[in-house]
C-alpha cells in the first residue's frame, strides 16, 4: 500500500470528499487528487496538520490520530528513493500495529522508487 492509496481509504472510511480537505487549507483539492493518485508526496507537514484536523474536528482520538500519523510517515519513506531510507523505514514498520497492513507489499518492487526526472547521468571516459 502506497502512502496516496492509504490516504484516499482514510479519506473514503471518514467520509469525506476530496473537496471537504482542499477547504481545510491542507492542499488544494486538485493537489489531494494528484497526492491520491502518487503523482505527488504528501510533506510530514501536511501530515501533522491532518492528524490534528481530525483530532480537532472529532473524527479521530488522539491516541488514533497520532498512530495513524505515525503509519503515514512510515509510508512515506517506504516509498522513498533512498534504499537505506526505505530500509529504516521497512524496520520502522515492524514495530507498528499496523505492520501486517504496512508490509504486505513485501515482493520485490513493491516500494520501487519513481525514476527521477532529467537527463540521465553521463558517463564519464
Amino acid at each position: 500500500m502506497t502512502l496516496g492509496e492509504r490516504l484516499k481509504t482514510l479519506r473514503r472510511e471518514l467520509g469525506l470528499s476530496q473537496e471537504a480537505l482542499g477547504a481545510q487549507g491542507f492542499v488544494s483539492a486538485p493537489g489531494w487528487i494528484k497526492i491520491e493518485n502518487g503523482q505527488r508526496q504528501a510533506s510530514e507537514k501536511l501530515i501533522d496538520k491532518l492528524a490534528r484536523w481530525l483530532v480537532e474536528d472529532k473524527y479521530m482520538r488522539a491516541g488514533a490520530a497520532s498512530a495513524m500519523r505515525e503509519e503515514l510517515l512510515t509510508l512515506k519513506y517506504l516509498g522513498s528513493r533512498s534504499k537505506f531510507v526505505q530500509e529504516m523505514a521497512k524496520a520502522h514498520a515492524k514495530k507498528l500495529p499496523a505492520a501486517t497492513t504496512l508490509l504486505a507489499a513485501e515482493e520485490p518492487g513493491a516500494y520501487k522508487a519513481k525514476p527521477r526526472r532529467g537527463r540521465p547521468p553521463t558517463k564519464k571516459s
